[in-house]
C-alpha cells in the first residue's frame, strides 16, 4: 500500500515511521526544509499523559470575563478573534459539560498513556537521542483547593496508569533544589513518575532520519498546493505542477487542516491556540532546575534539554491564525518564570534567549481526531492540541493500525476523525 503523509511534525514524522516499520511504501511530505519547524519546533518539551486532560473543565465559562480583560491572565482571548472564535467556542464551551469533560478526559488520556508506552520502544528500538528526561516530572500548586480539585480528578477517571505521589513542601525541595527559595509559595505538588520531556523537534528529525532509511521517499521544501478529486478514484496530491497518486493520503497538518480540506467541501473544528516559549542558554552550573517542572496556577511549564539549555513555555492564546511575538506576553512569561527559578534571573533576561511561538490545533473537545474522513482514501491525525508531543507515538500506533485493518491496541472511541463530520 502507497501512503503519503502530509505534514512531518511530531505527529507526521512518527506516523511515517510506525507505518514504513509496518511495510507500507511511504511518502513523507512537508514544506518546511526539515521535520519539526512548525509546532514541534520549540514547544513545551513535556510529555505528560496523565495530565493530557482538554482545557475546558467545568465552570470554564465564568473564566472568560478574565481571558478577556486581564492582561496578564495566562488565558487570552482577543476582542478581534471573537468573531472566527464563536462556532468553535460555543462547542468548546457545551464540552466543558461534567459528563462530557470526563468522558473527553479519559479518551485523551487513555490514548497519552498508550502513546507513552509507543514511545519508549521506538527510542529503544531506535536508540533515539533528543535530550530526553524520562524520570519523572513535578507539578506544583498553589493552593490547597487546587491541588484536591486534581487529585478528586485523577481518581474520579479511575484509568490503569494514572499514578502519582503527593508531595508537600519539603519534599518539593528534595527532589528539586532550585525551588527551596519558592517552596512557601505552594501548598503542595505532585510526582508523574511516568512523565518525561524531551526536543520535539529533535525526535522529528531522527525520525523522519530513520523513515528515510527504511526506504520511504522523504521531501522537506515540498508545499501540496491542494487534493485533487475524481470520480472513482482515491485523492491525488497537487504539488506544483506535478501529481502524486497513493492510496492513502494522511493529513498531520496541524492548524493548516482546513486549508487542504475546504475545497473538498469538508471542515473540521480546529482552532489555533497560540503558545509561546523561551529557550535558555546555560552557562556552566547554571541554577537551573534538573526536574521537568509545571506551575499549574500560571499555566507554564519549564524543562532542561540536555546540559545547556532549559525551555520555558505556556499560556493559551486565543486570537486566530496570526503569529506574533507580543512583548507583554513574552514579558508575562519571563516574570513568571523569574519568580519561579529567581536564581536564573540574569540568564532568563540575556540576549540569547530564543522567543518563540506556536500554534496549537486544538479540538473543541479535546482528543485528537484520527482515521478515516468521509472522502475514501483520505484519512487525518491532527488536532492534537498542547497534546502532539505527548500523544504523537500512539496515535502513530492506533491510526497505522486502524489504516491496515488491525484491531486497534486501544479502543478508538472518542478519537474518531469522523466525529467532526458528523
Amino acid at each position: 500500500m502507497k501512503v503519503a503523509i502530509v505534514g512531518a511534525g511530531i505527529v507526521g514524522a512518527t506516523t511515517a515511521l510506525v507505518l514504513a516499520e509496518r511495510g507500507l511504501e511511504v511518502t513523507l511530505i512537508d514544506a518546511e526544509a526539515e521535520a519539526g519547524l512548525g509546532t514541534s519546533y520549540a514547544n513545551g518539551s513535556s510529555i505528560t499523559p496523565i495530565h493530557a486532560e482538554p482545557w475546558n473543565p467545568p465552570g470554564t465559562i465564568r473564566k472568560l470575563p478574565g481571558a478577556l480583560f486581564n492582561p496578564r491572565s495566562p488565558v487570552r482571548i482577543s476582542l478581534r478573534a471573537l468573531p472566527g472564535l464563536f462556532h468553535w467556542g460555543r462547542r468548546f464551551i457545551r464540552e466543558s459539560d461534567s459528563a462530557r469533560y470526563q468522558a473527553n478526559a479519559r479518551h485523551s488520556i487513555r490514548l497519552a498513556l498508550y502513546a507513552k508506552r509507543c514511545l519508549v520502544e521506538l527510542r529503544k528500538r531506535y536508540d533515539f537521542s533528543y535530550d530526553q528526561w524520562a524520570d519523572g516530572s513535578m507539578e506544583l500548586y498553589r493552593s490547597r483547593d487546587a491541588l484536591d480539585g486534581i487529585i478528586e480528578f485523577r481518581r474520579q477517571l479511575d484509568l490503569p496508569g494514572i499514578e502519582f505521589q503527593t508531595l508537600d513542601r519539603d519534599e518539593i525541595v528534595a527532589r528539586e533544589p532550585t525551588l527551596e527559595p519558592v517552596a512557601v509559595d505552594f501548598h503542595g505538588g505532585l510526582w508523574m513518575q511516568a512523565h518525561e520531556s524531551g526536543d520535539a523537534r529533535r525526535f522529528s528529525a531522527e525520525a523522519a532520519r530513520v523513515v528515510q532509511g527504511l526506504g520511504a521517499d522523504v521531501r522537506f521544501g515540498t508545499p501540496v498546493d491542494a487534493i485533487e478529486l475524481s470520480a472513482g478514484s482515491i485523492p491525488t496530491l497537487r504539488i506544483g505542477t506535478d501529481r502524486l497518486q497513493v492510496d492513502r493520503i494522511v493529513l498531520c497538518t496541524g492548524t493548516a487542516t482546513n486549508r487542504l480540506l475546504e475545497p473538498l467541501g469538508l471542515k473540521v473544528p480546529i482552532y489555533p491556540i497560540r503558545g509561546y516559549s523561551l529557550t535558555v542558554p546555560l552557562p556552566p552550573k547554571a541554577s537551573a532546575p534538573q526536574v521537568p517542572l509545571l506551575d499549574a496556577e500560571r499555566r507554564f511549564v519549564v524543562a532542561r534539554l540536555g546540559p545547556e539549555r532549559l525551555r520555558i513555555a505556556g499560556f493559551a492564546d486565543f486570537c486566530g491564525p496570526r503569529r506574533g511575538l507580543p512583548k507583554a506576553r513574552l514579558n508575562l512569561l519571563r516574570d513568571s518564570a523569574e519568580a519561579l527559578l529567581p536564581g536564573l534571573a540574569k540568564d532568563l533576561r540575556c540576549e540569547a534567549v530564543e522567543p518563540w511561538c506556536g500554534l496549537r490545533p486544538m479540538t473543541p473537545d479535546g482528543p485528537p481526531l484520527i482515521g478515516p474522513t468521509p472522502i475514501d482514501g483520505l484519512w487525518l491525525n491532527t488536532g492534537h492540541g498542547a497534546m502532539g508531543w505527548t500523544q504523537a507515538a500512539g496515535s502513530a500506533a492506533l491510526l497505522a493500525d486502524l489504516l491496515t485493518g488491525q484491531t486497534p491496541a486501544i479502543e478508538p472511541d472518542g478519537l474518531d476523525a469522523r466525529r467532526a463530520f458528523r
